[in-house]
């Protein structure tokens, strides 16, 4: 559970100055306070109004649609498949969610939830309107991850957090190593933060500003490896190793099946289940893969306990199993199996929106970066094992939504004159 503070008066500062830009600026600009916002303010910095709190970013949100009211910029947008799929997990997780617990408080919160959810993505839907618009929010994180390396590089020198005026961050000692977090609730947040970037900063820099991305790439590279967390470490890797592969894209489908036919023999032939691999990972000294492997483990034991609305607690199902540490058994927990299936349906359907549109040959370099979107799919889903998404973090999640929000549509016409094609060509119309 996140943990909430009254803001510090240099955050409240930080806030009402990006509050005004946001206000101020060009339509095509209005991203980059959340990106601000999401890098250099902490994520438990909250305005407590009664019993309503609101985070920066959720202050921001309101702004936002504020600004896109008041200056005419809202856009009539014809809403797709995708779209209704975003809005029907957040609707149905949250009214599961309030029928679990039946408190005013359950209320309360999913309203507070479905504020900083659908606010996120409806206005980064609104302000994403061209790949020109997805590269600037890039270029502002890309400027923001060079500014942040010599901060961290001076919290793993020293132990100290430099941005502790800020918030209530800390450094931890693990095994002797110190786990930077910078401005992030968790060193592990902050270092898939920076990981799940990563592929659009290499998607972007064949479209110039080469020396600012790559630049950023290894500024990125250097904060993940001193989070001394693997979960991070593992995501970049996986990313990397797919941006690898692009000439190789026609063939995701064969290898996809592939690797689905090698886990079921892997669980035929092995002792133990097949997700027990997972608890043999250790990427860095200290790594908790047991813990993963034990809450997998457990969830499939006790499914008919939350399958239908979720449950209240995980903490009987083993020791330290509490803390949930899988963002796909989080949406099981708070939301019952309807919640899950919506959640893998957006990442299914998100990923093959993405692959259509890369095989598809369109504009200079778009088949690349509809890959690198590809790529970030894959790297969040790797992510999503090993850790539940909160603090700064969720920002970037609903941004690669929002973007792929805005080429469905693109992957959609591209895949079309395909399908009218082999209609044609059948024989029912020979």
């Amino acid at each position: 559970m996140e943990q909430q503070a009254t803001i510090t008066g240099l955050s409240l500062f930080i806030t009402v100055v990006l509050s005004c830009v946001m206000l101020a600026v060009p339509r095509k600009y209005i991203l980059v306070p959340f990106v601000i916002g999401a890098c250099w303010v902490p994520a438990d910095q909250t305005v407590m109004l009664g019993e309503l709190n609101f985070q920066v970013l959720r202050i921001l949100v309101v702004v936002g649609i504020l600004r896109l009211w008041v200056r005419g910029e809202i856009i009539s947008i014809r809403w797709n498949r995708f779209d209704k799929l975003i809005l029907a997990w957040a609707l149905v997780g949250s009214v599961f969610y309030v029928l679990q617990w039946l408190t005013m408080w359950a209320l309360i919160n999913r309203c507070g939830r479905m504020l900083e959810w659908l606010g996120l993505y409806w206005v980064f839907r609104q302000s994403i309107r061209s790949w020109t618009d997805i590269r600037f929010a890039y270029v502002a994180f890309a400027v923001c991850a060079i500014a942040m390396a010599p901060f961290v590089a001076a919290e793993w020198a020293s132990g100290a957090n430099p941005f502790a005026s800020l918030g209530r961050v800390t450094t931890a000692l693990r095994e002797g190593n110190f786990r930077c977090q910078a401005t992030f609730p968790h060193a592990i947040m902050m270092g898939l933060f920076w990981a799940t970037l990563v592929p659009l900063f290499v998607g972007f820099a064949r479209q110039g500003h080469k020396m600012l991305f790559w630049t950023a790439v290894a500024a990125s590279a250097f904060m993940i490896v001193r989070t001394n967390s693997s979960t991070p470490i593992l995501t970049l890797v996986v990313a990397f190793a797919l941006l690898l592969v692009y000439r190789w894209r026609h063939c995701t489908r064969t290898v996809v099946w592939g690797m689905v036919a090698m886990l079921v023999a892997l669980d035929i032939v092995m002792k133990a289940p097949v997700w027990h691999l997972i608890a043999r990972v250790s990427v860095v000294s200290g790594s908790t893969g047991w813990h993963r492997y034990a809450l997998i483990d457990a969830a499939i034991r006790h499914f008919g306990e939350w399958m239908l609305f979720g449950t209240h607690s995980t903490g009987h199902w083993g020791w330290g199993l509490q803390d949930i540490t899988n963002q796909f058994i989080l949406e099981g927990v708070r939301g019952g199996v309807v919640t899950l299936a919506l959640f893998c349906v957006i990442l299914f359907i998100g990923a093959r929106a993405a692959l259509r549109l890369s095989l598809h040959q369109g504009k200079k370099d778009e088949p690349y970066l509809a890959w690198c979107i590809f790529v970030t799919i894959i790297a969040h889903c790797v992510s999503f094992i090993g850790v539940a998404y909160f603090g700064q973090i969720t920002m970037i999640w609903y941004l690669l939504l929002a973007s792929i929000g805005f080429f469905y549509s693109q992957a959609d016409k591209a895949h079309r004159p395909v399908a009218r094609t082999v209609a044609v060509m059948s024989p029912q119309h020979a």
